[in-house]
């Protein structure tokens, strides 16, 4: 299977554990603009009714099938499912370039995505050491090109030698890993 396909897959199951950890009071909790998402800071509920929208899309994207009709906010586990579906069929065709950039794209969006709604409703980062380090060692080789892409603000720097994975990844998408507890 692709290693994008793969680590499309992994940051859904994250993004589906993030969302099913959030508490009902913290739906209205500001995060942060993030990639393919809205333009401006908003709700979690907001961010989360455009990544449903993406996760619809993306089995069309990826097939050239129509898209799916949209469903239910609150259906975020099938259309994760749906989203995990297409791009392990894609792994298992004949995948071309374009096709593993956008999971490559989708990967990096959804995990930088289950990052900032996890932190700002009060949990920790969620990403997995070797999700985080595979989505590092893919994007750190053409950093520019990521930020170029919208997708990474300027680094934060000095990161620490013994930092996690995670958290060298989301510094070097120039976000804060800790932005709640730093303060």
């Amino acid at each position: 299977m692709l290693r994008a396909a793969e680590c499309l897959i992994e940051a859904e199951r994250v993004w589906v554990q993030v969302l099913d950890g959030v508490r009902a009071e913290r739906w209205r909790a500001r995060v942060p603009a993030v990639p393919d998402g809205p333009p401006t800071a908003g709700s979690v509920e907001a961010l989360v009714r455009v990544v449903v929208a993406r996760d619809l899309a993306l089995p069309a994207e990826l097939t050239g099938h129509e898209p799916v009709e949209q469903a239910p906010f609150d259906h975020h586990r099938a259309l994760s499912d749906l989203a995990r579906a297409a791009a392990a069929g894609i792994a298992e065709a004949a995948a071309g370039a374009d096709d593993e950039e956008t999971l490559w794209r989708r990967a990096v969006a959804v995990a930088i995505t289950a990052h900032e709604v996890s932190v700002h409703a009060g949990s920790v980062n969620p990403l997995t050491e070797d999700l985080a380090r595979t989505l590092y060692e893919h994007t750190a080789k053409d950093h520019d090109r990521w930020q170029e892409l919208g997708y990474f603000g300027e680094p934060l720097t000095p990161v620490p030698d013994d930092v996690s994975w995670r958290d060298r990844f989301i510094m070097s998408a120039g976000r804060d890993p800790h932005p709640l507890w730093d303060r």
